[in-house]
């Protein structure tokens, strides 16, 4: 058999498996006109199946193929972000989440709503658009890079290819086919990528002759920088604050203990296999010391030829499904919900919502993808709009919940959102020169002076702070205390 028809062969197996997961819940009607179905399967997805979606959807393109590039060029002092992300998000799903889902609310703009009315629910609505947009677009161009590298096809037909499988099961099936298929893909990806590092490291002659290759910077953990090592921890905390796509992870389980389990049992997975796109960079980094830091993990797919390879570069396709189709469908909330139930047509049936969310998992599939196709940096696509959101939302988002006197300061809070977020946008544009050096080295992770998520966090917690102490300070103990969540 030749190794284009044995490629086609298994590519069309796994896509087959996916499309028929999302059919299967399709026809069993728990995505059919219910939109809590839809977007939440119910809220009453079991342990094992939330736990294998949390860590699906931490674990994507940017993961893999960034992050394996980060590893390439900088090393380990890159896993600041990823650890300190999974970290804030075990402790989220541990204190915040059963707060929310008492709470009742399906998206973070609603909460923000249920305080302070629809200015705030808008604000709140485009900064979370920014975070998951940026997801959707640098993993739908990663993907159609894969597939490219794969059968040497257009890449605009190779968007067209994946992202639509995408679509299809994710449109069909709702949330319970995002769930199962993204528990399949994540048994997919810890195999598929831990076992790329011992056969790298078998190829160089050892562990000890890797020892002596690898360039020591790579093993310093503040390779970086205490700058940008600040930035990325601060980043990786703040993004995962209002992270409705893992939010909603929670909000679909079946009761309290459920959501805060699986949190704490899939972030501890995550946090140990969130080393292994790093190493397998380093581990390119002395096998394959002459390629392109973005070329690293899909070099490594090949490490033992092409057929073996099509098995690991499925597990990398599959990290970026996973993602895609949770992301996609985190936004289709927004927009329907959000906008379209809020502002629009209040009285819509569930029914309406269902097939609105179905037209607008189209359109936001297509609309990311164009942006992907302009802007293909993988890893930085990935975290433009969080250090927007991170800088803007995230901090707001968590003194809703932590401190009850931000609840009765409408003016301080909006001002504060505003602010971060303007301030971590000027940031970026201020430092452009850096990703047009990053585009020049075709590298994938950017390292500036001075993270924007850096400049954006104070102003939003000193407008944020001053703000609200100035705004309630002639309001009684008594009308604080009504707001104080349990």
């Amino acid at each position: 058999m030749s190794e284009t028809i044995f490629k086609i062969l298994i590519i069309l197996a796994f896509f087959a498996a996916m499309i028929g997961i999302g059919f299967y819940y399709n026809k069993k009607g728990d995505a059919s006109d219910n939109s809590d179905d839809y977007i939440l399967a119910g809220r009453k997805a079991p342990l094992l199946i939330v736990a294998g979606s949390l860590f699906a959807t931490w674990v994507s393109s940017a993961t893999v193929m960034g992050y394996a590039g980060s590893g390439f060029s900088v090393g380990l002092g890159a896993y600041w972000s990823g650890a300190s992300f999974i970290a804030t998000t075990m402790w989220m799903g541990w204190y915040i989440i059963p707060r929310l889902r008492r709470a009742g609310v399906t998206t973070v703009p609603e909460l923000f709503e249920h305080y302070f009315g629809g200015s705030h629910r808008i604000v709140a609505l485009l900064l979370s658009l920014g975070r998951d947009l940026g997801v959707i677009a640098s993993i739908s161009i990663a993907l159609a890079n894969i597939f490219q590298s794969l059968f040497g096809i257009p890449q605009v037909l190779a968007l067209v290819i994946t992202v639509g499988v995408v679509l299809v099961f994710t449109a069909s099936g709702g949330m319970w086919a995002v769930l199962v298929t993204d528990t399949i893909q994540s048994v997919m990806i810890i195999v598929g990528s831990v076992i790329l590092i011992p056969l790298g490291i078998a190829k160089v002659g050892g562990l000890q002759a890797f020892i002596d290759m690898v360039p020591k910077t790579h093993i310093n953990p503040f390779a970086a920088g205490l700058s940008q090592t600040t930035g990325w921890i601060l980043l990786g905390m703040f993004i995962s604050m209002a992270y409705q796509t893992v939010l909603q992870r929670g909000l679909a389980a079946k009761d309290d203990k459920t959501a805060r389990d699986c949190f704490v049992f899939g972030g501890a997975m995550a946090m140990l296999w969130y080393i292994t796109p790093f190493m397998v960079g380093m581990v390119a980094k002395v096998v394959y010391p002459d390629i392109n830091a973005s070329d690293a993990y899909l070099t490594m797919c090949n490490i033992l030829g092409p057929y073996a390879g099509i098995f690991f570069v499925v597990c990398l396709m599959a990290s970026c499904m996973s993602t895609i189709s949770s992301c996609i469908l985190t936004t289709t909330a927004n927009i329907t919900l959000d906008v379209y139930k809020r502002f629009i047509n209040p009285n819509a049936s569930d029914k309406q919502i269902v097939t609105l969310q179905r037209v607008c998992l189209l359109v936001i599939a297509v609309f990311c993808a164009w942006v992907g196709k302009k802007l293909p940096y993988i890893l930085e696509l990935f975290w433009i709009g969080g250090r927007v959101m991170a800088s803007g939302l995230a901090p707001v988002f968590a003194a809703l919940i932590l401190w009850p006197r931000a609840r009765r300061a409408p003016k301080a809070t909006f001002l504060a959102m505003i602010a971060g977020a303007a301030a971590s946008i000027g940031a970026q544009i201020f430092q452009a020169s850096a990703f047009a050096a990053m585009s020049g080295q075709n590298n994938v992770v950017t390292l500036f002076k001075l993270d924007p998520v850096l400049v954006g966090l104070p102003f939003c917690f000193t407008v944020l702070i001053i703000g609200v102490l100035l705004e309630t300070k002639n309001q009684t103990t008594e009308l604080l205390a009504q707001y104080k969540v349990d």
